[in-house]
């Protein structure tokens, strides 16, 4: 059956025909209707076992992160396993079944072999349950989202989102991807958020409408970039696809296990992102942890820096629990680009840099500023008053906040030195009570400014 795709009572699809079209031209629309427009491509069609990539092996390996091909294979092995155990408890219960069902009624809740047995038959059912629902569930799952967003978002193309599309182009040609998958702008309702995901042969990415708006030329177009290649490498690292789902259904069932690949693959969708668009790193991560208001006021380097002064043992728990690397992490890993972001413990060594302007919170609390001394020291160094601004607007062209702030010179106080970092011999000194605040000579050197 012909699919005519005009509008009825318009003029006929065919007087919009291309006088003599090339197997692959576009240029005047797509045309379903004439046979002639039959779209070539070098690169070969998605194939149902195939990688969605083509780069070569080895490029693909360096970009993805050391521990995801071991942890998937981890993954598949568990899953496998469990799967064999289940089915061979079930096995067993078919073989001995009247001597397991004799034992059951001898036995009394409590006792090992009885409670033993109960838990490998519940345990059983539920893996098996698992091994044949587990498919039907995410090839359902997968093509009732897919048609949602088909139905409700706002499709980019190349005449709506133009510079957006033209974003997903290029990211899947640096990704090597065999196609360009779809792209939608969802509805975000204040949240910042972006993801990818399939159905069968197709691939797609939605970006939500908050986490859009930074893409404009008054903000951080970059960022966007960024996030586009971080969403289209998920695709080429094949971190969507059916069956490596299924590969480790069982296996994202465990705790904290299945967390620690789930931030791998965040790592190598962040190095896909950093390959295509490099200068976009820390604008992303500067709106994921602030928001699209408030992402120019954020300090990167001083974000980062939290990695390594963030410890103990709660937040080793948190990140533990956490699906994606924790913002101070990521950011870390993206300024460091000679090793491959944290999974378990903590970044240990940032790069030489001024002292930090507090005390980590990590530290013990005797050690944090009292009042006076943050009073006196946000009198010394205070920044520009036209810069003291909470968020921005669309228009506002701002300036980023590592060109702007005051640099500190000196700790907050003498109790506390980062590693590596000199101790300041005296604590910085404000204004005190009753001088003039605006003389430098009252005041003395520290309080006329910083040191350059």
């Amino acid at each position: 059956m012909r699919r005519t795709y005009g509008a009825p009572g318009t003029t006929p699809a065919a007087a919009a025909f291309p006088p003599q079209p090339l197997p692959d031209d576009l240029s005047g629309g797509w045309v379903p209707e004439d046979a002639r427009q039959n779209p070539a491509s070098p690169f070969p069609a998605p194939k149902l076992f195939g990688f969605q990539s083509l780069l070569a092996g080895p490029l693909l390996g360096r970009i993805r992160h050391a521990a995801e091909i071991p942890w998937v294979v981890v993954g598949v092995v568990i899953t496998v396993v469990g799967w064999l155990f289940a089915w061979y408890v079930m096995l067993v219960n078919l073989v001995f079944d009247r001597q397991i069902a004799g034992i059951m009624r001898r036995g009394q809740p409590g006792e090992p072999l009885y409670e033993l047995i109960g838990f490998a038959q519940s345990l059983s059912a539920q893996i098996i349950a698992l091994a044949i629902v587990a498919p039907i569930v995410f090839f359902l799952a997968r093509a009732l989202m897919y048609a949602q967003i088909r139905l409700s978002g706002v499709r980019i193309t190349p005449t709506q989102f133009p510079e957006a599309y033209r974003m997903v182009v290029e990211a899947a040609e640096a990704a090597g991807l065999r196609r360009v998958p779809d792209a939608y702008v969802m509805l975000g309702n204040g949240q910042i958020n972006a993801f990818a995901a399939g159905h069968g042969h197709r691939r797609f990415i939605a970006v939500y409408s908050d986490l859009f708006e930074i893409g404009g030329a008054a903000r951080d177009p970059e960022a966007l970039r960024f996030i586009i290649g971080h969403e289209v490498g998920h695709i080429a690292a094949g971190h969507v696809s059916y069956f490596r789902l299924l590969g480790l259904s069982l296996f994202n069932q465990i705790p904290v296990l299945g967390n620690i690949l789930s931030r791998a693959q965040e790592y190598t969708a962040d190095n896909f992102g950093y390959r295509f668009c490099p200068q976009g790193a820390r604008g992303q991560i500067k709106v994921l942890a602030a928001g699209k208001y408030l992402n120019a006021d954020v300090n990167f380097d001083e974000f980062a820096d939290r990695a390594v002064y963030e410890r103990g043992l709660f937040t080793w728990l948190a990140n533990l629990g956490m699906t994606h690397p924790a913002n101070t992490w990521r950011a870390h890993a993206l300024r460091d680009r000679s090793r491959p972001g944290r999974l378990i413990w903590r970044p240990k060594q940032n790069p030489p840099r001024e002292p930090l302007s507090m005390v980590p919170a990590a530290e013990p609390a005797a050690s944090w500023a009292d009042p006076l001394q943050a009073g006196r020291f946000t009198d010394a160094y205070h920044p520009a008053p036209e810069n003291q601004h909470w968020g921005i607007n669309a228009t506002h062209r701002w300036v980023p906040v590592e060109r702007r702030d005051t640099p500190v010179p000196d700790l907050l106080d003498t109790l506390w030195v980062a590693p590596g970092v000199r101790r300041s011999p005296v604590p910085p000194q404000g204004p005190t009570p009753g001088s003039s605040a605006g003389d430098p000579e009252a005041d003395g050197p520290e309080a006329s400014g910083p040191r350059r």
